[in-house]
């Protein structure tokens, strides 16, 4: 019998504890979904689409960014998304989906790639979506984005990357202390210290430099409203790493939401920034100023 490695779990406890399909019968389907429903929507938004930006001289800094709809010219918000997969797995190409929702509502959506791990350290990565959301910034005018109104989300390893961002010294990009405007961190991961303990960091290769360097719930930055959010049916890691996070953002003062959504698992909770009448569609346009 092995004892614990990390709080009260063994090692077989605390790989599932970080396993999210551990609680899905089949994970392929709802990764198929991402993928069918953003092809979908890749060729529904085609006339609005603005696709593979380039936002540094790598092979994976490409972003692609949808709307605004209509002529209107003065500047639009924008939510600023950033894929899952453990920092391994899907792109962009996955992410394409909450797009109608945002851009019908009056709003511009952009996502991102990031390079994937291994090829990629998690400290690499971090500033790969840093360079991605500053190049954003930096050229909002050109896609009529108001970049005072730039909300930050993401899902899993993506709500971990979107928080990263919260505790970025966006000085050294060049850009104001704070350019962030909101965040939607959904089903994040936000102290990697049990995280290398696990199965995953046989691919990730999380060093203690990037867990000290790397995990939001020890890193302060500017505050801005933020809406976490995780699924009901979580495994109690998960789960608790959002509300925890959700007390440090709080105890730093910032204005946070902080719910389970009710009857969702870790796959298909993101589902609802593409489903206007969801409680997670109505607090993301609220934090874009959308109707």
């Amino acid at each position: 019998m092995t004892g614990p490695v990390y709080g009260r779990f063994d090692q077989e406890q605390l790989d599932v504890q970080y396993s999210p399909s551990s609680l899905v019968g089949d994970l392929q389907p709802y990764l198929d979904d991402y993928a069918e429903h953003s092809r979908r929507v890749r060729a529904e938004l085609a006339g609005v689409a603005h696709r593979d930006l380039r936002f540094g001289p790598g092979p994976d800094d490409l972003l692609d960014v949808y709307g605004p709809a209509g002529d209107r010219a003065e500047g639009h918000p924008a939510l600023f998304f950033i894929h899952g997969g453990y920092w391994q797995q899907l792109s962009k190409e996955d992410s394409t989906f909450p797009a109608p929702a945002v851009v019908g509502a009056g709003g511009v959506y952009a996502t991102t790639d990031y390079t994937l791990a291994p090829r990629a350290r998690l400290a690499e990565i971090v500033d790969q979506v840093r360079d991605a959301f500053a190049w954003l910034w930096r050229h909002a005018a050109d896609h009529r984005i108001d970049p005072d109104r730039i909300v930050v989300s993401g899902s899993s390893a993506g709500a971990h990357l979107a928080a990263m961002l919260l505790a970025t010294p966006w000085r050294r990009w060049g850009l104001p202390p704070a350019p962030i405007a909101g965040a939607v961190l959904l089903s994040g991961i936000y102290d990697l210290a049990p995280v290398r303990h696990t199965y995953v960091n046989e691919v990730v290769g999380i060093d203690p430099g990037e867990v000290r360097d790397c995990s939001p719930m020890f890193l302060s930055g500017a505050c801005c409203p933020v809406v976490v959010a995780w699924g009901e049916h979580e495994t109690d890691e998960f789960k608790r790493q959002s509300a925890e996070f959700a007390a440090h953002l709080r105890a730093r003062g910032c204005r946070v939401t902080a719910y389970e959504q009710a009857g969702r698992n870790h796959f298909d909770a993101p589902l609802e920034l593409a489903e206007p009448g969801t409680r997670l569609h109505a607090e993301t346009c609220a934090l874009l100023g959308l109707p």
